[in-house]
């Protein structure tokens, strides 16, 4: 027995160090919530096992076993929840998971047997967990390895929980009490399971939060925060790379971008931009905003003629689209630099050629695509071979 009790307390220990962990990295990590409901259940189940531990025989050890099981439960739920942000069948969850407490409560007040109260809870319990497991699969990722690995852990601590149903029937019959229920050895036994599948779900959640974390930032990094499109850092990154089958680069201008800001306002301009970047996106290449207005395409393996091709297509569209944020007569255009780089020459390089045939196409008129004319690209360098001739 005082084994146990000391096991109870370093488990009660890890746990609250755990909460206090959680709920640090939480406000640290600007009120991330599913580390903020991941304290809160770790908090309970660090008050459940002391009530355990240094309260047996007591009204708190009941306590401990019928309510605070069913909130702790309500809790991973959250957080589960909060982690993978998915709303639908949330009112249904609640009403069928408070409708069972209450159901709990209620056979309390009026006296019925233990086992009746006991079953409610379980269900609720169970009904926590199967809720949880079901959100897991409908925003999973399959090709990562930590929702699969998430995702097992739940569904093993909702079948853990469904054995409980029909075990407490078969071990204890209809007529089992408090007391015979919470010290047999069938009970401790779940409770030990329950804890190592317990442990593996805190590792993995933990493991999530900082992946998505990680994620997050490194999004916020290479993306531009009003489009989506690669960030000018990032599109540097990736034209510093040599093409080793070349291919093309587009700049584009949203011609007289400025008036649209002085005569309908920043927001006006701001969904421009984003129905801009939203042609560009859908043409699945390498799209970004470089500047306030200016966006570039990256296009390796293409050519001068299929990139002209691409940048009539998006020129045309968006010359035809009509802005709801401007007036319904407002039509926009936007102008195109093309130009090629060649096998092992980096992207950066055919920039400041793509730069100078968008100033051609502003200078021509506007709204309209130039290319890069043959003479005005760098001679291909030298192969060894040729230079030893």
């Amino acid at each position: 027995m005082t084994t146990l009790v000391g096991l109870n307390i370093v488990i009660a220990s890890m746990l609250g160090l755990l909460a206090l962990l959680c709920a640090v990295a939480s406000l640290a990590l600007r009120r991330n919530v599913p580390l903020a409901w991941l304290a809160g259940a770790l908090s309970v189940g660090t008050v459940q096992t002391l009530f355990l531990t240094f309260a047996p025989g007591t009204v708190l050890e009941f306590i401990s076993a019928m309510a605070l099981a069913p909130f702790g439960f309500w809790l991973a739920n959250n957080t589960i929840h909060a982690l993978k942000d998915e709303k639908r069948w949330r009112r249904a969850f609640l009403t069928g998971f408070v409708g069972l407490c209450a159901g709990a409560v209620a056979l309390l007040v009026l006296g019925a047997p233990f086992f009746y109260q006991v079953l409610f809870v379980q269900l609720a319990c169970t009904l926590a967990m199967l809720d949880a497991a079901l959100r897991i699969v409908s925003r999973m990722k399959w090709w990562r390895v930590l929702d699969v690995l998430l995702l097992l852990a739940v569904g093993t601590l909702t079948l853990v929980r469904l054995a409980r149903l029909p075990l407490l029937v078969w071990y204890f019959g209809f007529d089992v009490d408090f007391a015979s229920f919470n010290g047999s050895a069938l009970e401790l036994g779940l409770l030990a399971l329950e804890s190592l599948v317990t442990l593996g779900i805190i590792t993995l959640v933990i493991s999530s939060i900082i992946a998505d974390t990680i994620a997050t930032f490194q999004q916020q990094s290479e993306r531009d925060g009003l489009t989506g499109l690669l960030n000018r850092r990032a599109v540097d990154a990736m034209a510093s790379q040599p093409g080793p089958a070349g291919g093309a680069v587009i700049f584009c201008d949203i011609d007289h971008f400025k008036q649209v800001n002085d005569r309908y306002g920043h927001q006006a301009g701001d969904a421009v931009i984003q129905a801009f970047a939203a042609i560009i996106e859908r043409t699945g290449h390498h799209a970004a905003r470089i500047g306030g207005e200016e966006f570039a395409l990256l296009l390796p393996g293409a050519g001068a003629a299929q990139a002209q091709g691409l940048a009539e297509m998006i020129r045309v569209r968006f010359n035809d689209m009509i802005h709801h944020a401007l007036a319904a007569d407002a039509r926009l255009s936007a102008s195109f630099g093309i130009a090629e780089y060649a096998a092992n020459e980096t992207p950066a390089g055919a920039f400041v050629r793509a730069d100078a045939a968008l100033y051609r196409a502003k200078e021509a008129g506007r709204n309209r695509v130039e290319t890069c004319p043959e003479a005005e690209r760098p001679a291909r360098p030298a192969t060894r071979r040729m230079q030893s001739v």
